[in-house]
């Protein structure tokens, strides 16, 4: 695509199209929300996924397709940004809807972000702006503002201007977890209770909320107490399949093979940043001969335990973030060491690895899920990102590379223990995968299901299963991740 036929070339680049790759489920999906939206049928989504796992940029790549089409106007708003004071927030959000609904991206947004420059440039094009922005300086003269009312304001308003312009709207609002900023102020309560009356209230509006915090998400869209409890779909944006990242590494390292890229997807985990930062630590160093698997692990190690490495201060940035507020930072600390040298413990066994009891060992593993470090599976707990577990392992370790950097046969060792340590973590992970089966065997209680589900036609009634176990024949030649029994059997293998 020629760039200046991309109408927000400033938003998003066309170096940033140009590697834009795969997720086409989740544009897909998008795509449906927007034509729902056009036969007047708003959805609410809310999509998340790891820190730069590329959800911002799938934002991106919809709203410069949504633009093109022209159906429907896009609006970002990055809360991280704009949840500040509640004067703030309400300015903004209408001052970044006004800007993306009058001018699609192609103005510059300095005077749409404050009610008296909102007033003046919108005063001609849209009476409905110029009314909510003058509603909003009235408020903001006043000796003492009510917040709750600026905030109502401000989340009605899409759908007001929508009406105007008699084009629907989709918001996609960027960490919008920040949200929660807004209840530590006087008079606003519950700022998602504000939220969700005005939505309610709405037809021409769909919103796509989007997060880095994972765990904070899941709780704003599913705990029952939460006022958006139900009202928005879950859409997870993954880690990238080994075809993806072929598909990546190769905008980088055109000439890169197929084994090469498959082993960047390997140590990278299909996480699009280390991918992107692999794979350009690759084009810079002066390889002879082809990139071979052994040169991806030597550069993943330089990459990683480098502090000159993007992963590496990633990773430094990560740690560090999650940690920073918390209460009992030495034993988080050595928490996340145990687990960086062993994954897969039950609460018992990283409760007695560091020396405390089970119930304060549970609060601690708690809080390390709440900020997205560690995810509990089949009552066994194992990093969420298992490049973190890497770099922690060594970082505890003491183990950094400085430049010069030490020829390949002065890194062997760490290759040959990045090879042990992935083969491990391949047996580990494949030994959670199969407990996370046999513990939804072991919910099976009458459902009923679609068919489709399990390869047959039609619905299907779960049996219930008075056990459920690993099976292993008396002369070892057969076993079986998950046998089921209750009169009929059910066997189970896990390919994943």
């Amino acid at each position: 695509m020629e760039e200046n036929s991309m109408p927000i070339t400033s938003f998003y680049p066309s170096h940033l199209r140009e590697i834009f790759t795969d997720r086409e489920r989740e544009l897909a999906y998008l795509e449906q929300v927007a034509d729902e939206l056009i036969q007047g049928r708003p959805r609410y989504v809310a999509l998340f996924g790891l820190r730069r796992i590329g959800k911002t940029l799938l934002i991106k790549e919809q709203m410069a397709r949504l633009l093109e089409k022209g159906d429907v106007l896009p609006v970002y708003i990055d809360f991280e940004e704009i949840c500040t004071a509640p004067e703030l927030f309400a300015q903004r959000y209408v001052g970044w809807t006004s800007f993306w609904a009058l001018t699609k991206g192609q103005d510059e947004p300095d005077a749409y972000l404050t009610a008296s420059s909102l007033l003046k440039v919108a005063a001609a094009s849209s009476p409905v702006t110029a009314q909510v922005a003058a509603s909003l300086q009235d408020e903001l003269s006043r000796s003492r503002t009510d917040a709750s009312l600026m905030l109502k304001l401000a989340f009605d308003f899409p759908e007001r201007l929508a009406k105007e312009l008699d084009t629907p709207l989709i918001l996609f609002l960027d960490e919008f977890q920040e949200i929660t900023v807004l209840s530590h102020y006087p008079g606003i309560g519950d700022p998602l209770a504000l939220f969700r009356a005005a939505i309610q209230r709405q037809e021409r509006v769909a919103y796509v909320i989007a997060g880095s915090a994972i765990t904070v998400m899941e709780k704003m869209v599913q705990e029952h107490r939460s006022p958006l409890f139900l009202q928005f779909e879950l859409l997870e944006l993954s880690s990238f399949t080994r075809e993806a990242t072929v598909a990546l590494a190769r905008k980088w390292l055109p000439g890169i093979s197929t084994t090469a890229a498959r082993q960047i997807h390997r140590l990278s985990g299909g996480h699009p940043f280390y991918i992107t930062a692999l794979a350009r630590r690759l084009g810079r160093m002066p390889w002879d001969g082809e990139i071979t698997p052994e040169v991806v692990s030597y550069a993943f190690i330089l990459e990683a335990l480098s502090p000159e490495g993007q992963i590496y201060h990633y990773c430094r940035y990560l740690y560090d973030v999650s940690l920073q507020r918390a209460r009992g930072y030495g034993v988080l600390k050595a928490i996340l060491q145990v687990l960086a040298e062993e994954e897969g413990l039950s609460l018992s066994e990283v409760a007695r690895r560091i020396a405390k009891s089970p119930s304060a060992t549970r609060g601690y593993l708690r809080w390390l899920m709440e900020v997205d470090l560690v995810v509990e599976e089949g009552k066994l707990y194992f990093y969420r990102d298992p490049v973190l577990r890497y770099w922690v392992a060594h970082m505890s370790k003491g183990v950094e590379l400085y430049p010069p950097w030490p020829r390949r046969e002065g890194l062997r060792h760490l290759v040959e223990e990045l090879e042990t340590k992935y083969r491990r973590l391949s047996s580990e992970l494949g030994l959670a995968k199969e407990s996370e089966v046999r513990e939804l065997l072991r919910r099976f209680n009458g459902q009923v299901v679609d068919g489709a589900l399990l390869g047959v036609e039609g619905s299907i009634k779960l049996p219930y299963f008075r056990q459920v176990a690993p099976y292993r024949s008396p002369d070892g030649k057969v076993e079986i991740d998950a046998l089921a029994e209750n009169g009929e059997r059910w066997a189970v293998e896990i390919k994943w």
